[in-house]
């Protein structure tokens, strides 16, 4: 898997990470600065942590059926 893989992953998983951190810190009543540093915060935390555990797994040749990222056994034969 090229970087251009990991770095699309990678800006996915912040994205979708950060807009729900948002709207959940938002409807908890928190003023629009701070749901907005919280969710850039923790969503930079969480995307590292998952991209580093998938980029390690990867290394050992474990695929995720859930991230779908598994070569297709198929193809390969």
């Amino acid at each position: 898997m090229s970087t251009k893989f990991w770095v699309l992953r990678a800006i996915r998983v912040f994205t979708l990470v950060a807009i729900l951190l948002f709207m959940v810190e938002i409807l908890k009543g928190h003023d629009t600065q701070s749901a907005l540093s919280f969710a850039l915060l923790w969503s930079f935390i969480a995307t590292a942590i998952f991209i580093a555990t998938r980029l390690y797994h990867s290394s050992k040749g474990r695929h995720c059926a859930l991230c779908n990222d598994t070569p297709d056994d198929k193809k390969a034969n």
